[in-house]
């Protein structure tokens, strides 16, 4: 079965989305079928991943929208540029959904879950949950969705750690009262500036007040390539694939299957 990771931090700005699309474009190149779910109702990730030719006629606010487990995916997934990469596009409206969600809750939480995590783990090796920068209804829908969290933050940015401290402390509360799938995969230190003093203290504490088992050894450095990128309407990796930031997002996925692998051995271990 495939595995489900919600990519979540309360700061904007940290690269949730560049990190959701371009570890998914990473994954494709290795072979791994990949979907991206675009939670954010700005829509970024529907829109670095589909053609503008390609507009979404169904997505996450159709799914969002009814309950019933009888949905098909195929109706609302999008092939993206990439290969093995999909889409579960979104639209600025499913803003609108929230007050609904709220009002549901806590059963609303558990919509998006009951609408995909069966059907994305049984066609898909890894799906990508781009969310909100919040800790909102759309981010809780995400966790109770979610087998691991991915947290990114962005080195040297003092509101980014406080930011993190927030989020790790959500999903726990999410894997003990309301998905015990659940679990904090990593942190991902983003925008690092080895040039410059608070960007490799920030990095320095970061690693230092966390084990070692919860931080990537990977680090994805500050590069203008990234914005010029995503404003071409491609990730980095179709944009610039000799660049700094492209080595680290494959070196990254390699990081990441091992970590997977490493969890999966352990659990077939505990099992007997």
């Amino acid at each position: 079965m495939g595995i489900i990771i919600a990519v979540v931090n309360n700061k904007g700005g940290v690269g949730k989305t560049t990190v959701a699309c371009n570890l998914a474009h990473s994954l494709g190149l290795m072979g791994k079928r990949a979907l991206v779910v675009d939670l954010d109702s700005q829509c970024n990730a529907t829109a670095l991943l589909i053609s503008k030719e390609a507009a979404p006629h169904h997505g996450l606010y159709e799914l969002l929208h009814q309950d019933s487990p009888e949905a098909n995916l195929e109706d609302y997934l999008l092939t993206t540029r990439y290969d093995n990469v999909f889409c579960l596009p979104n639209v600025p409206e499913t803003a609108s959904l929230e007050p609904q969600l709220i009002l549901g809750a806590p059963e609303s939480f558990f919509r998006l879950r009951r609408q995909i995590r069966d059907q994305v783990r049984a066609r898909f090796d890894f799906t990508l949950i781009d969310t909100p920068p919040n800790l909102g209804t759309f981010v809780l829908c995400a966790l109770c969705t979610a087998d691991f969290a991915l947290v990114p933050i962005k080195s040297g940015s003092a509101f980014s750690v406080e930011g993190l401290l927030k989020a790790v402390r959500l999903i726990k509360e999410v894997q003990e009262q309301s998905n015990r799938d659940l679990r904090f995969l990593r942190l991902l230190i983003n925008q690092v500036d080895r040039r410059t003093l608070i960007s490799r203290t920030s990095a320095a504490q970061i690693t230092g007040a966390f084990r070692e088992d919860q931080v990537f050894r990977t680090t994805i450095p500050i590069n203008t390539a990234f914005e010029r990128a995503e404003a071409a309407g491609h990730t980095l990796l179709r944009h610039h694939p000799g660049s700094s930031g492209a080595g680290a997002f494959r070196e990254l996925a390699q990081e990441f299957l091992d970590i997977l692998a490493e969890e999966a051995d352990s659990s077939r271990r505990q099992a007997t």
